[in-house]
C-alpha cells in the first residue's frame, strides 16, 4: 500500500505550503528529518514569495473574522506588539474613553484567536506608546505615556522597565539607579544581547521635548549605558521606524519633530567601533515615499521596508480641538504653563499624544436632504433673526466681512488633534478667529458652501424666490440621478452580455463562475515599499535606499480603513496589522478598532 512518504519532495512541499505556517507546520517538521527539511524550505519560500509580491505589487488583504465564542481584545491604539514564535503579543494602548490599558494579550496565529494570559508578578502601569521587543523567551517593555486623571495636568511619561517571561508567565519590574529619562514615541531593536533605544519624547530634568539620544540596555545584566556617538546626529524626533541591519547597524526612517515638521529622511548607525557613527542615507525616488512617515505602522521583510500611510497629503489633516469654556480644559501642551515668549524657537514641541476624549457617540442624524446653494442673494436684515449662528469647530476657516464681537461657544466635540503651542488658550482667542461663510453675521445674509456642509443652527427664513431656486435644483438633481442610474444599468447590461458571450464560446468543462470585482476603498491605507538592499554596499559608495513605484496609489481591495497608531508585525509569509485610531474629518468624530488584517500574497492552486 502506498503512503504519503512515497510522494516526491516537490509534491510534499506543495502540500506543506497549504498548511498554516505556524504550529501545524512545526508539528509536520517534527515527524522526521525529511519533513523537517521540507518544512524549513516552505518557510523560506513563503518569505521569498512575499518579498517578490512586494516588488510586483501582487498582494491581497484579508481580515480575520473572529469567533464570538472566544475572548476578544478591547479596541485600542498606540499599543505595543511583538511576535514570538507562533503568537503575536499585544500590550497596553489607549481607548476612546480617556483610559489606558496594562493588559497583555496573545493572538494565536495558528488558530486565529485571542488568548488572555493570566500572568503573575508585578504588572506594568497602564500606558500607551511603549516599546516592546522580544529576546529569546522574554518580552522587554519600556517607556510609555498615560492620560492625566484631572484637567490642567500633564500626561504622565514612564521610565519603567518590565520583563515578561513567556515560559513562566510572570512580569518582573527592574528599578535601575541609572537609565534613560521617562519617554514615549521612541524606537527600539535587539542586537545580540543588547536593546538599542533611540529618540523619543522625553521628560528630563532640564526640559520636556524631543531627543536624538541613544541608550543601550544589556539584556543579560539588565543595566543601562550611554555609548559614545559621533557629533553628526539625526535631528531630534519621535514616532520614527527603527530596524536592525544585521547585528552592527541600525536604520532610522521618518519620524516627527513636532507639528508641521515631518521627517522623510533616513539615517544609518554604525556600531562596529568604540565611537558609534551616524551617516545620512541618500533617499532615491522620493515621489514614491509615504507623505507622513510617522504614526503609521511599518515593518521590514528581508531587504524591503513596508510602510502603511495615506494616499495623499489631504488624508492627514490638522484639526483644532474645541472644548466649552465652562468645562475643565485639557490643555494641548500636556499641562505645562505657556512660555513667556510664544515665538521662542527653542521651546519644546509636544508629541501627538491624543487628547482626552469623551466616549465615542454616534453621529447626529443628517439634516433633511436639500441641495447646497453656492451663492444666495443677500436677504434684508430686517427679516433675519437677531440671534447669530453659533460657531462650530472645523479644519479651516474663511474670513467674513464683519466677524461678530462675542460669538457663542458651540457644542463640545472631542477629536484627536495635532498638539501645538499655537493652540494654547484657544477659548480666549475664539473671538479673534475668522468665521466661515455659513457662520457669517445675520446682517449679511446666509451663505452656504459645499466644501464645509455644516448645517446652520439658526437658518434665515426662506422666501418665495429661494423656494423656486431650491425646487429647480431638486428637479435637476433628480434628473442627474436618473441619468447616472441609466448609465450604471447600461454598463452592467454590457458586462453581463460580454460574460455570457465568453461563457457560450467556452466548452462546458471550461466554464468559469462569474466573479464580482471588489471595490477599492479610497480611504484605506496605502502600501509603500522601500528597497534597502543597497544600504550596505561594499564598493565604497554612500548608503542609499530607494522607494518603489506603486500601482493604484498603493491601494489594494480589502485594505484597512485609514487608522493611525496601529501596529504591523511580520509573520511567516504575511504581515499582521492590528488596532488603530480612525479620525473622520467630516463628522469630527473618532473611533478605535480591534480588527486584525493580514497582508499576504494570493494563493495559487495548480
Amino acid at each position: 500500500m502506498a503512503s504519503i512518504n512515497d510522494l516526491p519532495n516537490e509534491i510534499l512541499e506543495f502540500i506543506f505550503g497549504l498548511i498554516p505556517p505556524y504550529q501545524d507546520l512545526e508539528q509536520c517538521g517534527s515527524v522526521c528529518k525529511r519533513w523537517a527539511s521540507l518544512a524549513r524550505n516552505v518557510r523560506i519560500r513563503k518569505k521569498a514569495i512575499l518579498q517578490k509580491g512586494l516588488m510586483d505589487f501582487n498582494l491581497c488583504w484579508r481580515q480575520e473574522i473572529l469567533s464570538g465564542q472566544t475572548p476578544s481584545i478591547a479596541a485600542r491604539f498606540a499599543h505595543a506588539s511583538s511576535v514570538h514564535r507562533n503568537s503575536m503579543y499585544v500590550f497596553g494602548g489607549a481607548s476612546s474613553y480617556d483610559t489606558t490599558f496594562n493588559d497583555l494579550w496573545r493572538f494565536d496565529l495558528s488558530r486565529r484567536e485571542w488568548i488572555r494570559p493570566i500572568s503573575m508578578g508585578t504588572y506594568p502601569s497602564p500606558k500607551a506608546g511603549a516599546s516592546l521587543v522580544c529576546h529569546n523567551d522574554l518580552l522587554v517593555l519600556f517607556g510609555g505615556w498615560r492620560h492625566s486623571y484631572t484637567p490642567f495636568q500633564m500626561c504622565t511619561l514612564f521610565d519603567e522597565l518590565h520583563v515578561y517571561n513567556i515560559a513562566d508567565n510572570r512580569w518582573t519590574i527592574h528599578n535601575l539607579a541609572f537609565g534613560p529619562p521617562p519617554m514615549t514615541g521612541h524606537s527600539a531593536t535587539v542586537h545580540r544581547n543588547k536593546m538599542i533605544v533611540f529618540g523619543g519624547y522625553q521628560n528630563t530634568m532640564e526640559n520636556l521635548g524631543t531627543s536624538n539620544d541613544i541608550w543601550v540596555l544589556d539584556l543579560e545584566k539588565l543595566a543601562w549605558k550611554r555609548p559614545t556617538v559621533s557629533d553628526l546626529k539625526p535631528p531630534a524626533r519621535y514616532g520614527q521606524f527603527q530596524m536592525a541591519i544585521g547585528e552592527d547597524h541600525i536604520l532610522i526612517l521618518g519620524g516627527t519633530g513636532g507639528v508641521n515638521r515631518i521627517f522623510n529622511d533616513a539615517w544609518l548607525l554604525d556600531m562596529r567601533n568604540d565611537t558609534w557613527r551616524w551617516r545620512n542615507v541618500q533617499v532615491r525616488n522620493k515621489r514614491g515615499t509615504v507623505t507622513h512617515n510617522w504614526s503609521y505602522p511599518a515593518c521590514n521583510i528581508g531587504s524591503k521596508v513596508i510602510v502603511l500611510g495615506p494616499t495623499s497629503p489631504n488624508d492627514f489633516q490638522i484639526v483644532r480641538q474645541h472644548r466649552p469654556a465652562n468645562h475643565g480644559l485639557h490643555p494641548p501642551n500636556l499641562g505645562r504653563s505657556r512660555p513667556p515668549n510664544a515665538g521662542d524657537r527653542n521651546r519644546a514641541v509636544e508629541p501627538n499624544i491624543p487628547p482626552r476624549q469623551n466616549p465615542v457617540r454616534p453621529p447626529p442624524p443628517p439634516p433633511p436632504l436639500a441641495p447646497v446653494i453656492p451663492a444666495i442673494p443677500a436677504v434684508p436684515t430686517q427679516n433675519l433673526s437677531p440671534r447669530e449662528p453659533e460657531p462650530r469647530p472645523g479644519p479651516s476657516r474663511i474670513p467674513s466681512p464683519n466677524p461678530p464681537a462675542q460669538p457663542v461657544a458651540g457644542p463640545s466635540r472631542s477629536t484627536p488633534s495635532i498638539r501645538s503651542p499655537l493652540y494654547r488658550h484657544q477659548q480666549d482667542d475664539e473671538r479673534m478667529l475668522p468665521k466661515r461663510f455659513n457662520e457669517a453675521p445675520s446682517e449679511h445674509g446666509h451663505m452656504a458652501m459645499a466644501a464645509f456642509s455644516v448645517p446652520p443652527t439658526n437658518p434665515p427664513p426662506v422666501h418665495a424666490s429661494r423656494e423656486r431656486q431650491l425646487e429647480r435644483l431638486r428637479k435637476m438633481e433628480e434628473k442627474i440621478s436618473a441619468m447616472r442610474r441609466d448609465q450604471r444599468e447600461q454598463q452592467e447590461h454590457a458586462a453581463a452580455a460580454a460574460t455570457a458571450a465568453i461563457r457560450n464560446a467556452l466548452p462546458p468543462a471550461l466554464e468559469v463562475a462569474p466573479v464580482t470585482p471588489k471595490r477599492i476603498k479610497r480611504n484605506g491605507l496605502a502600501i509603500y515599499v522601500c528597497d534597502i538592499s543597497q544600504l550596505l554596499s561594499n564598493d565604497g559608495k554612500e548608503p542609499t535606499i530607494e522607494w518603489q513605484e506603486t500601482k493604484n496609489s498603493g491601494l489594494i481591495a480589502g485594505a484597512p480603513d485609514h487608522f493611525t497608531f496601529s501596529t504591523m508585525v511580520t509573520g511567516n509569509g504575511e504581515l499582521i496589522v492590528f488596532g488603530g485610531l480612525n479620525k473622520n474629518p467630516k463628522s469630527e468624530s473618532s473611533s478605535v478598532t480591534n480588527s486584525v488584517h493580514f497582508l499576504t500574497v494570493p494563493t495559487t492552486i495548480v
